[in-house]
């Protein structure tokens, strides 16, 4: 190895050891100025956020704290290819005592409840489509609503009677995005009650 070839590896060495304490030195300054800026001020009460009094705080109740759900009792003729039935479904508000769908219903008209375009749904009878949480869970598709024309299954369904304290008469199927999200929307009484 020549003489002028080990002088430049040992340079390059030392440069690379140079440049690396500069950026550890550039680093500790770094933190010695600017960490203390990070810490909070001394008069403000730091917490574990599993200490007991923040878990008290924020201990959540149950949802349904009180077991009420929906009222209303529905006829539903619900027909699929070579099948169909007739069922009931009678909710009386009382979810630990309904069946099921009378649960799945009430979570259902709670996220159209938080749904904030579930108003301009309207109806497809030209009403302004204002109404109950639970009431919208059977509002039509207004007519000139743009939407696919997919169709999602045969299935086919005839819903009547009451639903908090609304009469509730309409017809559901899966033609078309819009009716589809409609059917997904009230499959819990669409399918064969258990």
């Amino acid at each position: 190895m020549s003489h002028s070839h080990s002088d430049r590896r040992s340079r390059g060495s030392l440069g690379t050891v140079l440049l690396a304490g500069a950026c550890c030195a550039g680093a500790a300054a770094y933190a010695v100025l600017v960490g203390p800026s990070m810490l909070p001020p001394p008069d403000v009460e730091t917490t574990n956020a599993a200490s007991p009094e923040v878990l008290g705080s924020v201990v959540e109740q149950p949802e349904e704290a009180d077991g009420t759900g929906p009222v209303g009792q529905l006829r539903i003729h619900v027909s699929d290819r070579d099948r169909a039935w007739v069922q009931t479904l009678n909710c009386t508000g009382n979810l630990a005592e309904d069946p099921e769908p009378c649960a799945v219903m009430a979570e259902a008209a709670q996220e159209l409840a938080e749904d904030p375009t579930a108003d301009e749904a309207g109806s497809g009878d030209g009403e302004d489509g204002a109404g109950t949480p639970g009431s919208l869970l059977f509002t039509e598709v207004r007519e000139g609503t743009v939407c696919t024309d997919k169709v999602y299954g045969p299935q086919e369904a005839a819903i009547e009677g009451t639903w908090e304290g609304e009469e509730i008469d309409t017809t559901l199927s899966r033609k078309g995005s819009c009716e589809e999200a409609r059917w997904q929307r009230l499959r819990a009484v669409t399918e064969q009650l258990g």
